[in-house]
């Protein structure tokens, strides 16, 4: 009797295991030497379609809709001997494709002659709507995550770094250049008069104001330099690996654009505004971050008492006028 034979037969024999096979709930098919199906249980007939008499002694693989997928299946059970939940689209008869998955070992004799396979198959259709919804739902929760962690990070007007977020990057940046052996520069504006612009015109026209020095800044800054707004109607610029004269450079192109702004408040009246800066660089003028922000404000400030509309890289007003 040759060992086909003899698996057909064990499988015709009533038994126990044959119960359990038959009431099994996922598709139970086993194949012979020649990947011939020889076992097709009631289960396997409700998930694809098709009637026993339909698929008996015919090739496995005209079950799945791709025959790489199959003999991917098949490459891995010659290759370890057993696949477990293996994805591949199943043919449903009268149907579309649907997404199944396949465990599946080799069957051998007691001598360790291949008899053949023994597969187990299930309709992961449900699964795969559940898995596809949840990715959806994932991916929406990483999206409002992203959106609340950008919030929680941007200034609401401008789309600026906030203070904190800022400083927090500045920091990052700063130890990433290998803390002062890198120039690394700090530069405050702050908007001349504003009050009185907000006094005037209101609030919305000072939100206008604050925008477009916002974007005069984005405008202006490199692809490292960290951009933020510092408070009320201050902002903030951090330009690593840049000396001084290039962040006064950098202040004077933002102060120029400023300058050269207009606000249309209605049809014919506008509003223009003037900006002050002060500069500071590491490690030239500091050595800290926070020491370089102090002298940066010290700056601004002189720069405010020399008459606004100027960028300050010293505190020489300052002294002269603390010396009288």
């Amino acid at each position: 009797m040759s060992p086909e034979t003899d698996f057909i037969s064990l499988l015709s024999e009533p038994s126990l295991l044959q119960l359990m096979l038959f009431a099994c709930p996922d598709g139970v098919i086993a194949t012979d030497q020649e990947n011939r199906i020889v076992l097709y249980t009631g289960a396997s007939e409700f998930i694809f379609g098709f009637s026993p008499v339909e698929v008996m002694h015919r090739d496995i693989a005209l079950l799945f809709a791709t025959q790489e997928g199959y003999e991917a299946v098949r490459r891995s059970l010659i290759k370890d001997g057993r696949v477990v939940n293996a994805r591949l689209p199943g043919v449903r008869k009268e149907a579309p494709p649907f997404p199944a998955a396949i465990s599946a070992a080799t069957m051998r004799d007691r001598y360790g002659d291949y008899l053949g396979t023994i597969a187990y198959v299930r309709d992961y259709t449900a699964v795969q709507a559940i898995e596809d919804a949840l990715r959806m739902n994932n991916g929406e929760l990483n999206r409002l995550v992203s959106e609340l962690d950008f919030v929680a990070k941007h200034d609401g007007l401008t789309g600026l770094l906030n203070r904190s977020s800022a400083i927090a990057a500045a920091n990052e940046a700063l130890i990433a250049s290998g803390l002062v052996s890198r120039a690394f520069s700090v530069v405050l504006f702050d908007l001349d008069h504003f009050k009185s612009v907000n006094d005037s015109y209101g609030h919305l026209v000072g939100d206008e104001v604050l925008a477009a020095l916002g974007r005069a800044l984005r405008q202006t800054a490199r692809g490292a330099d960290i951009i933020g707004r510092f408070g009320g109607e201050e902002f903030i610029a951090f330009l690593p690996g840049a000396e001084l004269p290039a962040a006064v450079r950098f202040a004077e192109r933002v102060r120029l654009a400023i300058e050269g702004t207009v606000v249309r408040v209605v049809d014919e009246l506008e509003v223009q505004v003037t900006v002050s800066a002060g500069v500071a660089a590491i490690p030239s003028c500091a050595d800290s971050l926070t020491e370089a922000i102090r002298i940066a404000d010290d700056r601004l400030y002189a720069a405010k008492w020399a008459g606004r509309n100027r960028v300050g890289s010293t505190t020489d007003f300052l002294d002269v006028r603390n010396a009288a």
